[in-house]
């Protein structure tokens, strides 16, 4: 086991091979980040309507811009 990992170590690959390496690891890395991210947050995603000072919910269009 060793040595086929020596060997495929010991290979050369082309400038383009390496790139394509590279970019495969850090979406890998970036996805993997964004993974544990959504699933150690505690946080929750639904908005809800809050009924504000008059009574109406500040929902879009309630202001003067519309925001």
């Amino acid at each position: 086991m060793r040595e086929e990992l020596r060997e495929k170590l010991n290979t050369e690959i082309t400038r383009k091979q390496f790139l394509e390496y590279l970019v495969g690891a850090v979406l890998l890395l970036f996805g993997f980040n964004n993974l544990l991210s959504l699933l150690t947050s505690g946080k929750s995603t639904r908005y809800v309507m809050v009924p504000g000072p008059g009574g109406n919910a500040d929902g879009f269009g309630t202001r003067r811009f519309g925001v």
